[in-house]
C-alpha cells in the first residue's frame, strides 16, 4: 500500500513538472508590444462587380494585434467616411483577420477603402484598395465633377470652366485631352493638369482624357446648357445616327477621336431590343437588362444620344400571323407589359435626366394595314393584360379597349406614365398599302409607268391611306413625339444578285428619282401626321466608283465587291452627296435619270455623275434626322474597327457635320 501511495505521488509531481516545462517552451499569447502589423486588404471582386455587393478581408499575418479597427470608404473623389468599426481580441503574435460585407452600392463608380487597426501603443493603416462598381471607369479623375462617383457625363453652361485632374496611384501625372465635337467643346490641358472646357454653345461632346505615364484613358460626355439654362435634347439641326452594339470593335470604333475628317462625331446611336418578353433580349447579358444599361452608359460617355428600336411583339421571328398570335395570348401579353414597363425604369434610372430616344414595334402595324384587311379598332389584341399585370390599375388609369388601338394607346400612355421624357414615335412601312394597283416593284416606282405627275399622286395618296391607318391605330396619342420610316433591311445591290449589274431592274437599288419620290412619301406622313419624320435603318453602302477623298489613304475608297457586308446602295449618296463612275453604259444611263428635274443631279455626258446632298430637301420634308444602320447581317456595316465600308459613310458624315442643315 505504502509503496502504491509513493509511486503515485512521484508520478503526479513527475506530471506536473512535464507540464510546466512544456508549456515554458511553447509561446504564449499576449499583448501586443508595439503598434500593430501593417494588415493587408482585399477584396473579392476582381473581374468588377456588377451588383454592388462584394467582401472587404484584412490580414495580419503575424506580429503585433490589435484590439479594435474601422473601415473607410469614398466614392470617386468624395471624402473618406468610416462606415464600420468593430473590436478585436488581442492575440497576439498570431494571425488576426476580419470580413465585412459591403451590400447595396448601387451608385456605379470606382469605390475606395482602408481600414485602421489600433491598439494601446497606436494605429497603424493599411493600403487603400480600388473595386469598380457597374462600368465606371478607372483612375482618372476630375476634381469637383466625380464628387460621389466617377461620372459617365457632365454639364456645364456656355463659358471657360477649368477642372483640376488627379490620377489615383501617381504623383505628378500627365494628362492629354481630345473632344470628338469641337462645334460644342473646345478643350486643353494648363499646367499637366488643369482642364480647360470652353463650351462653344449648347450640345453635345465627349473628352478623351489619357494619363500619358501609364497610357489610361477616359471617356466622358459634356453636354453645354442651352441658353436659358435647360439641358439640349435633340440637335437644332438635321442630325445623323447609326446602328451600333456595344461589342469592342464598334466601341473603339466611336472612340476614335480626331480632329480631320477620320473623327467618329457622331448625334445618335441606335441598338434593338427584341426577341421577345420571355426569352429575348433581358436573357441575353449577366445582369439583367445589362443590354439597355450599357449602351446608355457607353452613349453618354461618348456624348451620343442612346436610341432602342423596341420590337417584341415577335420574338424568334416576324410575321402577320405571329404579331396576331401574340397579341390575342394573354400569358404574351402580360410577359410584354412587364417587360416594357422594366425596359422604361431603366431608362429613366440610367439615363437621369437626359434624352433617350424609342422606336416602337417595326413592321407591326404594317402586317396589320396589309394582311387583317381590317381597321385598328377591329383587330382583337388583348390590352387587358396590361392591367392583370399590374403596369396599369383599373380605375386609376385610362381604360383601353382589347384591340390594336387599344395596345397602341396603351404603350404610349405607358410611357407618359413611367418615362415622360422619353423621345419616341412608332415606325411606318411603305408596303403597308398593298392593293392591285401597287406594281411588283412597290409603289415609289409608279413614277416610271405612269409619269412624274401622276406617279407622285398616286405615291401621295397611298401614304395619305398609310398615315391615315397607322394615326387611326393611336400613334400620336399621349404626346409622340415623331413618327419614322425605315428604306429596306438590306443594301439595293444585295437584295438580288443581279441588282449591281441591272439596277433599273430592281426593286431596292435606287435611282434619284425613286429617292424624291421616297421624299414625297414622307413628305405627306409629315403633314398628315403633323409630327416630324426620323428616317431609320437607312442603309451605308454607297455607289462604285466613289471619286470622294480618302482621308485613310490618301487617294480614293475601294469599290463594295458585291459579296456579303460589302453591297452597294445609293442612300447615303443621295443623302450625303457623292461623285461617281458608275462604270457600265446601263449603269450610267440608270443613275443619271431625271426626271424630277432635280437640279442637283448633274453628269458629264460619258462617265462621271455628281448627286449633290439632299439633306435640305429632306428637312423639308420634314426629317428631323437620319439613322443610319444594316438592317441584316449581310448588310453593309459602316462601323466597327474597321467597318466593311472602308470608312466611306462615315467620312461623309463628318463632312456633313462641318455645315450641318439647321431645323430652325
Amino acid at each position: 500500500m505504502f509503496l502504491k501511495r509513493y509511486f503515485k505521488t512521484y508520478f503526479s509531481i513527475l506530471l506536473c513538472i512535464t507540464l510546466i516545462l512544456a508549456v515554458s517552451i511553447i509561446p504564449s499569447s499576449a499583448a501586443g508590444t508595439g503598434v500593430p502589423v501593417k494588415p493587408s486588404l482585399s477584396h473579392n471582386q476582381w473581374s468588377g462587380d456588377i451588383d454592388g455587393d462584394y467582401d472587404l478581408t484584412w490580414n495580419i499575418w503575424y506580429g503585433n494585434n490589435g484590439t479594435s479597427w474601422k473601415l473607410f470608404e469614398k466614392i470617386g473623389a468624395g471624402n473618406y467616411q468610416e462606415i464600420h468599426s468593430g473590436t478585436l481580441i488581442d492575440d497576439t503574435p498570431n494571425p488576426q483577420s476580419e470580413t465585412f460585407q459591403v451590400r447595396g452600392r448601387t451608385i456605379e463608380g470606382t469605390y475606395k477603402y482602408y481600414i485602421e487597426i489600433t491598439n494601446s501603443f497606436g494605429t497603424t493603416a493599411s493600403d487603400e484598395i480600388s473595386v469598380v462598381v457597374g462600368n465606371a471607369t478607372g483612375n482618372i479623375i476630375i476634381n469637383g465633377i466625380d464628387t460621389q462617383k466617377v461620372v459617365y457625363q457632365f454639364t456645364q453652361a456656355k463659358g471657360m470652366n477649368d477642372y483640376t485632374l488627379s490620377f489615383n496611384g501617381a504623383s505628378n501625372p500627365v494628362f492629354t485631352v481630345i473632344t470628338n465635337n469641337s462645334s460644342v467643346v473646345d478643350c486643353s490641358i494648363v499646367n499637366n493638369n488643369t482642364l480647360k472646357i470652353n463650351g462653344k454653345k449648347a450640345g453635345r461632346a465627349s473628352i478623351k482624357l489619357k494619363e500619358s505615364n501609364t497610357g489610361e484613358e477616359r471617356y466622358v460626355g459634356i453636354r453645354i446648357k442651352n441658353v436659358d439654362g435647360s439641358i439640349p435634347g435633340m440637335p437644332n439641326y438635321l442630325s445623323i445616327g447609326s446602328v451600333s452594339e456595344d461589342k469592342q470593335g464598334d466601341l473603339d470604333f466611336w472612340r476614335d477621336f480626331h480632329t480631320d475628317d477620320k473623327n467618329k462625331r457622331m448625334d445618335i446611336r441606335y441598338i434593338y431590343i427584341n426577341g421577345g418578353p420571355i426569352n429575348g433580349w433581358r436573357t441575353w447579358t449577366n445582369v439583367d437588362g445589362g443590354r439597355a444599361k450599357n449602351f446608355i452608359i457607353e452613349s453618354r460617355k461618348l456624348g451620343i444620344i442612346p436610341f432602342f428600336v423596341y420590337y417584341n411583339i415577335p420574338d424568334s421571328g416576324e410575321s402577320y400571323s405571329l404579331d396576331l398570335a401574340h397579341i390575342q395570348d394573354s400569358t404574351y401579353m402580360d410577359a410584354y407589359y412587364k417587360d416594357l414597363k422594366f425596359f422604361l425604369d431603366i431608362c429613366k434610372e440610367y439615363a437621369e435626366d437626359d434624352t433617350v430616344g424609342i422606336v416602337f414595334e417595326p413592321d407591326f402595324l404594317g402586317y396589320m394595314m396589309q394582311q387583317s384587311g381590317k381597321q385598328p379598332n377591329e383587330i382583337t389584341a388583348l390590352v387587358s393584360a396590361a392591367y392583370s399585370s399590374g403596369v396599369l390599375t383599373s380605375g386609376v388609369d385610362p381604360d383601353f379597349p382589347n384591340t390594336v388601338e387599344g395596345l397602341v394607346k396603351s404603350v404610349n400612355y405607358i410611357v407618359s406614365k413611367y418615362y415622360p421624357q422619353a423621345y419616341y414615335g412608332w415606325q411606318f412601312n411603305l408596303w403597308a398599302y398593298d392593293g392591285h394597283d401597287v406594281p411588283n416593284n412597290g409603289i415609289l416606282h409608279k413614277t416610271e409607268t405612269m409619269g412624274v405627275t401622276d406617279g407622285l399622286n398616286f405615291i401621295r395618296s397611298k401614304a395619305q391611306l398609310i398615315t391615315d391607318y397607322y394615326v387611326s391605330a393611336g400613334v400620336k396619342s399621349y404626346g409622340a413625339d415623331f413618327v419614322s420610316i425605315d428604306k429596306y433591311g438590306l443594301d439595293g445591290g444585295g437584295v438580288t444578285p443581279q441588282a449591281a449589274d441591272d439596277p433599273a431592274g430592281s426593286t431596292w437599288f435606287w435611282n434619284s428619282d425613286i429617292w424624291n419620290n421616297y421624299l414625297e412619301f414622307v413628305k405627306v406622313m409629315n403633314t398628315s401626321s403633323n409630327l416630324p419624320v426620323i428616317l431609320w435603318q437607312i442603309p451605308v453602302g454607297h455607289i462604285n466608283t466613289s471619286q470622294a477623298p480618302n482621308p485613310y489613304n490618301n487617294g480614293l475608297f475601294p469599290d463594295l465587291n458585291g459579296t456579303s457586308t460589302k453591297y452597294e446602295d445609293s442612300a447615303p449618296v443621295y443623302f450625303l452627296g457623292d461623285t461617281f463612275k458608275p462604270g457600265s453604259t446601263e449603269r450610267f444611263n440608270y443613275f443619271k435619270l431625271n426626271a424630277h428635274n432635280d437640279n442637283k443631279i448633274t453628269d458629264n455626258g460619258t462617265d462621271t455623275i455628281t448627286w449633290t446632298h439632299h439633306m435640305d430637301k429632306a428637312k423639308e420634308s420634314g426629317v428631323i434626322s437620319i439613322l443610319f444602320g444594316a438592317g441584316v447581317n449581310s448588310s453593309t456595316d459602316g462601323v466597327g474597327s474597321p467597318p466593311t465600308d472602308d470608312y466611306w459613310w462615315i467620312t461623309m458624315i463628318q463632312r456633313y457635320f462641318n455645315n450641318p442643315i439647321p431645323l430652325n
